[in-house]
């Protein structure tokens, strides 16, 4: 079980791992922070996977036990809906019940504060302790909340058109939930803005067992094996599909699966556009260390604030709440994640999916992609997994990357102690002369992710760079292993 990770607790449901118990636990140990810190109005939310709803009613009954005002949702909602939640019902804090796009093994429990932000490591340092506590205290579990009104998700949804604030007419989408919380809710924004929306029938039925992908990941192609196939029978060129809790959003165009950089450099290109003709000129944008560097130019010529964080979209909800003075333009993770404005403090799929949409109608996005690209030069991203014999050997091998003198290293930044404004974490930089690579240990699983980040000033030069930085990083990993 990973407790308090990138995104919350998570782990395999069996016993002794993710079981009742743990979800018990972990609410009596953030039901003692909510005393400590004077809180009392709690909001749970839950996904469509194996054991949500029971874990949820759980959660809720602990915290009701605890002396709580307890609020559940009544079905299945996305994640981002429990952070909007939290934020226009007033909570003191927010807990969703999923495991976002892992196999159907796993279920998660994720906490937010009153600001609709997902616990950053100041919180959950402080969780951690309290939950070691509370695993042989008592726990009394009352069965006592409130359902949240149904009008509360049609105001969410209504609140989500106005930010979108297009006219789909015309365009025809093939959309799929991949059996999650999306079904109601995409399907629903798309049809209102007017669009023609088509959907993949197999997949709209909430089912924790994923049974017809071989993992309910948007970023990964096996996911949208039958998305494509509809857009191919129907002759659709764009296709959209949601995680389980649809927080992130895959983008399929003209049988073509853009990227999660690529998407966001076409909405934060859109985006930024909005909102200069609006007149206004104080605008942040938001990105992750290992997103695309593509939006840095985009922003320098507009005058748009570009900051950056670690991994994790918390840390893009936190840093916007930290900036009151600006105004919001854009959020992005290179995992699919995308926000913008004031709903909500967490990646919205639902959202993604209108601005998306509101894109093809207005531009073809390959087209606009390659305009781009000849415009700012060709950056182009891959990600790399390593996978090792365990925790040890990868913190090891992350470890010696710090000291490595390999050949064609110009430089190596740690960005534990912070660096150039970004929040210290568990990142290193290594510098090339035909780009960076960025790598980052789990810390809690046998595993490391290497981002490898190049820019060049044609298509083949760029992808000849990026195999080179790829084979690069797996012989310098192979020689530490071999040593």
């Amino acid at each position: 079980m990973i407790l308090f990770g990138t995104g919350g607790i998570r782990g395999i449901m069996r016993e002794g791992e993710f079981d009742e118990k743990t979800v018990a636990v972990a609410s009596k140990g953030v039901a003692e922070y909510m005393k400590m810190n004077g809180l009392r109005k709690v909001l749970i939310a839950y996904d469509t996977r194996n054991n949500s709803e029971t874990f949820a009613k759980l959660s809720a009954s602990v915290f009701s036990g605890e002396g709580m005002e307890v609020y559940l949702f009544g079905e299945p909602v996305p994640t981002p809906v429990l952070s909007y939640g939290v934020r226009k019902l007033g909570m003191d804090m927010g807990i969703v019940i999923t495991a976002s796009h892992n196999p159907p093994e796993y279920n998660g429990y994720k906490v937010y504060t009153s600001n609709g932000v997902q616990a950053v490591p100041e919180v959950t340092d402080i969780l951690t302790e309290l939950v070691k506590q509370a695993w042989n205290q008592p726990i009394n579990a009352v069965e006592k909340y409130t359902i949240v009104p149904q009008e509360f998700l049609d105001e969410y949804i209504s609140d989500v058109a106005k930010v979108v604030n297009a006219d789909l007419k015309g365009l025809k989408v093939v959309y799929s939930p991949l059996h999650g919380t999306g079904a109601k809710f995409v399907t629903r924004l798309l049809r209102m803005l007017g669009a023609e929306v088509i959907d993949v029938k197999e997949q709209m039925e909430h089912n924790g067992n994923f049974p017809t992908v071989k993992t309910p990941n948007p970023e990964d192609d096996r996911a949208l094996v039958l998305l494509r196939k509809y857009m191919a029978e129907h002759n659709v060129d764009l296709g959209l599909a949601t995680d389980p809790d649809a927080d992130r959003v895959g983008v399929v165009f003209k049988d073509v699966r853009l990227t999660g950089n690529q998407v966001g450099v076409l909405l934060s290109k859109m985006l930024i556009d909005g909102y200069l003709e609006s007149g206004r000129n104080k605008g942040m944008l938001v990105k992750t260390i290992v997103t695309t560097d593509m939006v840095r130019p985009l922003c320098e010529e507009s005058g748009i604030k570009l900051f950056e964080v670690p991994t994790g979209f918390k840390f893009i909800g936190d840093l916007v709440e930290k900036h009151k003075e600006l105004d919001f333009v854009f959020g992005f993770e290179e995992s699919c994640g995308y926000l913008t404005r004031d709903l909500a403090r967490d990646k919205d799929a639902v959202l993604a999916c209108g601005l998306v949409a509101k894109a093809a109608v207005n531009f073809d996005l390959l087209d606009r992609m390659e305009e781009l690209y000849k415009k700012y030069g060709y950056y182009l991203e891959k990600l790399i997994n390593f996978d090792f014999k365990s925790v040890d050997q990868a913190l090891d091998v992350y470890s010696k990357l710090k000291k490595t003198k390999a050949e064609g290293i110009k430089e190596v930044i740690d960005y534990s102690k912070g660096y150039n404004g970004v929040i210290p974490n568990d990142t290193l930089r290594l510098e090339f002369e035909g780009g960076r690579i960025f790598v980052r240990p789990s810390g809690t699983e046998p595993k490391m992710k290497a981002y490898v980040m190049v820019r060049a000033n044609t298509k083949e030069h760029a992808i000849s760079n990026l195999e080179q930085l790829e084979n690069k990083i797996k012989s310098i990993v192979n020689e530490i292993l071999a040593r």
